[in-house]
């Protein structure tokens, strides 16, 4: 039900036809991040229709960006356009694509101020100062300023101070469950807090489940080594295949040997594309899908892509995002192996 309103809602936006009420409940369910699908599957079909591209230009993504990241309770209108123009799909394409991907992963953080509880800090001082934690919350892949990731599980969310971070150490805070994949600095100790424990690392790759409803919080390492412990002792120190884990309560620990393909099958489920080549790319898509995808020439090999594909979707919506992506299409030949076909990349 409330995804045939925000279909019909986005759609009458489109066409120019939303009052200012619709227009204030369709910017709030954006910003919930439910319909991330929908909008994203919308934005390539009108990037695939060149007299609708300039509805999502640039200067329509700032303004939905402003909107949603405006404090004040003033009614906004964010006008449209209705002299439609042609153009080829080069540049104002990229930045219609620019300000579509602006609008799904800035609406993360845009009311972290409000979503951040701050005990120390007074009302008055809230309302004068913003605040600089980043929030992410539910399912997505996180890219940290110092070149880390992380990927989060459903349910769970991640804070950062974006002024401290990377200055002196690299510190998170992990509510829920996620996996993280850091880049080495020995003079930049990464560390997560989940409640009184403490991991800290130097550069390596791991998985925390630190979930509200469990009585326990289990590290566990993929690659590298992990410092798990609180302000007052130092657990131990685990590799690869290794876990802790430690009760919320009274800070017992067990430290066990594990197979960390069991712990992280929940991350298996997803499909993320970052900065690979379409070469490593297919080979990913075709691993997953069981099938077979070709290349039509080796220039589309050169070709990047980042995308992140984390709610189960179909092969035909990955197939369609991607070769929207780099400019392709996609058929299946005879033997009924897919093969994309297109200029490619320089």
């Amino acid at each position: 039900m409330q995804q045939k309103v925000f279909e019909k809602l986005f759609e009458n936006y489109l066409q120019n036809t939303i009052s200012e009420a619709e227009q204030q409940k369709l910017m709030k369910m954006i910003q919930q991040g439910n319909h991330d699908d929908f909008v994203k599957e919308k934005i390539r079909v009108l990037l695939n229709e060149n007299e609708n591209a300039e509805l999502l230009d640039k200067q329509k993504g700032d303004d939905i960006l402003t909107y949603i990241l405006s404090q004040s309770s003033a009614p906004k209108v964010i006008p449209i356009n209705d002299n439609k123009k042609s153009y080829r799909r080069s540049g104002r394409t990229i930045v219609a694509i620019a300000a579509a991907i602006t609008i799904l992963f800035a609406i993360r953080t845009a009311f972290v101020y409000e979503n951040t509880p701050d005990p120390v800090k007074t009302n008055q001082e809230k309302t004068e100062k913003v605040s600089s934690v980043l929030a992410f919350n539910g399912k997505q892949l996180i890219r940290l300023p110092d070149g880390s990731t992380i990927i989060l599980n459903d349910k769970s969310s991640i804070t950062y101070d974006q002024n401290d971070f990377d200055k002196e150490t690299r510190e998170v805070t992990l509510s829920g469950e996620a996996y993280f994949d850091i880049k080495r600095n020995e003079k930049k100790p990464f560390i997560v807090h989940t409640g009184k424990v403490s991991t800290r690392v130097l550069g390596t790759a791991f998985n925390i489940n630190a979930y509200d409803t469990s009585d326990n919080i289990e590290v566990t390492v993929e690659r590298g080594k992990v410092q798990v412990g609180d302000t007052k002792k130092i657990y131990g120190v685990i590799t690869p295949n290794q876990q802790i884990k430690v009760n919320k309560n009274t800070l017992d620990f067990e430290q066990n040997n594990t197979k960390i393909e069991t712990v992280i099958t929940w991350k298996s489920n997803y499909l993320i594309l970052d900065d690979l080549n379409m070469e490593d790319a297919v080979a990913m898509i075709s691993q997953k899908y069981k099938v077979s995808i070709l290349l039509g020439n080796d220039k589309i090999k050169k070709c990047r892509i980042t995308a992140s594909f984390l709610n189960e979707e179909d092969l035909d919506h990955v197939l369609k995002v991607v070769c929207s992506v780099i400019e392709t299409t996609y058929h299946y030949n005879q033997n009924n192996a897919i093969v994309l076909e297109g200029k490619g990349c320089e």
